[in-house]
C-alpha cells in the first residue's frame, strides 16, 4: 500500500457498528468505554506498527497489524482497519520499505479517527 492508495471511499468511523454494539449489549455505556479504549490504545498500536517495522521483527509487525485492524473494524473505524489490512499484506509480502512509507499516513489516518470518535460519538454522550 502506497501512502497516497488509502482507500478514502471508506468512512473514517462508522458510527453504525457502535449503534449495533449498544444494541447488542442494551446499553451504550460499554460501547463508549470501548471507544474511549480505542483512542487510549491507539498511540501504543501505532508505536508497535512502526518499532516492529524498523527493528524488521515481521512476526511483531504482522501482530501490531492485526491489532490494529481488529480493534479497528471493532469500533467501526473502516478506513484505518482497510490501511491496516494493506500494512499487513505488506508484512507478510516481506515488503517492509512499502510498510514503512505506510506510516505517516495511518498515523494521520489514526488521528482523524481519533477526532471523529470523540466528535461524533463520545460528545453526544
Amino acid at each position: 500500500m502506497l501512502p497516497n492508495a488509502t482507500p478514502k471511499v471508506l468512512p473514517l468511523v462508522d458510527l453504525t457498528v457502535l449503534s449495533q454494539l449498544e444494541r447488542q449489549l442494551n446499553d451504550p455505556r460499554p460501547a463508549r468505554a470501548f471507544a474511549r479504549d480505542y483512542i487510549t490504545g491507539f498511540e501504543d498500536r501505532y508505536l508497535r506498527l512502526s518499532s516492529s517495522v524498523g527493528n524488521r521483527d515481521l512476526p511483531a509487525a504482522i501482530d501490531a497489524a492485526l491489532s490494529l485492524r481488529n480493534s479497528s473494524t471493532m469500533v467501526g473505524a473502516a478506513r484505518l482497519s482497510a490501511m491496516a489490512a494493506s500494512f499487513e499484506t505488506a508484512v507478510t509480502s516481506a515488503d517492509l520499505d512499502t510498510a514503512r512509507r505506510a506510516l505517516p499516513a495511518i498515523e494521520r489516518c489514526g488521528m482523524d479517527t481519533i477526532d471523529e470518535l470523540e466528535s461524533r460519538y463520545l460528545a453526544s454522550a
